[in-house]
């Protein structure tokens, strides 16, 4: 009898097991659904700049590089899409996260987007910036041409010359790069999806809207955080002294 119980545990932890490791196939560009409320806690922190509805299940945290052709690709290319069909209709809402390393312009990019944000026309801004790529490095993202975005927007050049001179968004922009060292992030863009329960995908580099459609339905299809090897073990050590004390029992009657 006593055998008999413990292959049955046995075959639950198998099984269990199993089911962590047969999760559905990420696809392409996809890496697998992983939980950590601690980790997913800090990719929502504060108030990043956000679009779509913040009551959607579903988060995109992008990493970018406002120099990074890849991030330019992207924009051009797929994020009208994602906004379209994605966080437009409630299914996920987008944020942004800087992860300048090209260089000083990378920085101003994103302190001048943050200015304009003060105004309330960050995302404008932010689009203006990708529209207006050119090479790294190359002056595109210098001083007098951001401030020529600006005045293209219509800000108060007062108020913008004044929030950008005060290196007020050097913490958030900080904060932002070592969060995306913390993460792992080794290109731009990189995208996690933070969905119900803590659950993450990372999607990196510049994917088809597709692939964020698939990432979304895989993250609603697994609410609940997976069992990982390690959870199993107090599972385990409960399991196995009541089989041995139901055993006892068994034999004193």
């Amino acid at each position: 009898m006593r055998a008999l119980a413990f292959a049955l545990i046995v075959a639950t932890v198998v099984g269990m097991l199993g089911a962590n490791s047969a999760a559905a196939d990420p696809g392409v560009g996809i890496e697998q659904v992983t939980t950590s409320p601690s980790f997913a806690t800090s990719l929502l922190a504060g108030s990043p700049p956000t679009l779509g509805s913040p009551n959607a299940s579903v988060s995109i945290v992008e990493f970018g590089d406002y120099q990074c052709p890849t991030c330019g690709g992207w924009y051009q290319n797929q994020e009208s899409a994602v906004i379209q069909n994605i966080v437009n209709t409630g299914k996920a809402k987008l944020i942004w996260r800087d992860f300048d390393y090209y260089g000083p312009d990378s920085v101003s990019a994103s302190e001048a987007a943050y200015a304009a944000g003060d105004q309330g026309m960050f995302w404008q801004f932010h689009n203006l910036l990708f529209q207006s790529q050119q090479t790294p490095n190359s002056g595109w993202a210098s001083r007098p041409n951001l401030d020529k975005l600006a005045q293209q927007l219509g800000l108060n050049m007062g108020q913008f010359n004044q929030d950008f001179n005060s290196r007020k968004y050097d913490p958030t922009i900080n904060s932002n790069h070592a969060l995306g060292v913390q993460a792992g992030v080794s290109e731009t863009p990189t995208f996690f999806l933070v969905g119900p329960n803590y659950n993450i995908i990372t999607i990196a580099g510049g994917q088809p809207e597709p692939v964020f459609e698939q990432a979304i339905a895989q993250l609603r299809s697994s609410p609940t955080p997976e069992y990982s090897n390690l959870t199993l073990i107090p599972i385990i050590a409960i399991l196995i002294p009541l089989v041995i004390i139901s055993s006892r029992y068994r034999r004193i009657k």
